[in-house]
């Protein structure tokens, strides 16, 4: 299947496939999916709190499915990105650097202590990512965490490619459903 991402800014259009989804999605924009022959069968608008839920979907699935031992501080790092997706007064936007930075800095110490801990470090990291997507720019965040999920695949069991076609269907049920 292929999707085209439209900017509500200025018109451009990007065309990917739903391998490339998670890393192309931008904040403002419309994605189109597209029949064979490049008619839009639907399509969604993509707004920052729809990108901020794509980063903490990735962060939690890294962690539950790729990661080998618990991290806390990704986990109480994804816990208060929710709050803040369900209330965005409930939480701060400190609250979320703070988190941000104590489960960035778990995946850092996680990384350098032992390299066969890599996807534990990238499932820690996503989470960082996650709570960064929801205290500044939602669309890089975003794209950062699918892409350190993607990683902490790799350094797992299933293929980065498995990972961002996983992702990408996500995307697109989520916005099925939702729409």
């Amino acid at each position: 299947m292929t999707y085209q991402i439209i900017s509500t800014f200025d018109g451009s259009t990007e065309t990917c496939y739903l391998s490339e989804l998670s890393q192309k999605l931008k904040l403002n924009s419309i994605l189109c999916e597209l029949n064979a022959d490049d008619s839009v069968s639907d399509s969604w608008p993509l707004v920052h709190k729809t990108l901020v839920t794509f980063s903490v979907e990735f962060a939690e699935y890294a962690l539950k499915h790729y990661a080998k031992k618990k991290i806390p501080e990704a986990e109480v790092c994804i816990a208060l990105t929710r709050k803040w997706l369900q209330n965005h007064d409930a939480v701060t936007v400190e609250e979320l650097k703070v988190a941000a930075d104590a489960a960035a800095d778990a995946a850092y110490a996680t990384d350098a202590a032992n390299a066969a801990t890599y996807a534990d470090a990238a499932a820690a990291d996503a989470a960082a990512h996650a709570a960064d997507a929801a205290a500044a720019n939602a669309a890089t965040y975003a794209a950062y965490a699918a892409n350190a999920a993607a990683d902490a695949a790799s350094g797992g069991v299933k293929s980065r490619e498995a990972e961002l076609i996983r992702q990408g269907g996500f995307i697109v049920e989520y916005l099925r459903a939702a729409g």
